[in-house]
């Protein structure tokens, strides 16, 4: 089941789905602001929200001016 990442910043939403391409995940643009993600690698639907919840964390430290909301 995809997961739904929004952030503040549209400009950057292609970014970050390269970002997760990279590592692994499947991804792609949703709307504006937001992208799908799946995280093809975890174990259970938990895993995959709280490890994007931390990728997203991580991303953020990048971009400290973007704020992000992971929902599944």
């Amino acid at each position: 089941m995809p997961i739904e990442v929004r952030i503040s910043e549209p400009l950057l939403v292609d970014e970050l789905v390269t970002a997760f391409l990279r590592n692994g995940c499947v991804a792609q643009r949703g709307s504006d602001d937001s992208c799908l993600v799946v995280h093809v690698h975890a174990a259970h639907a938990k895993e995959a929200r709280q490890e994007l919840a931390f990728f997203v964390r991580a991303w953020q430290l990048q971009h400290p001016a973007v704020s992000a909301v992971v929902t599944p």
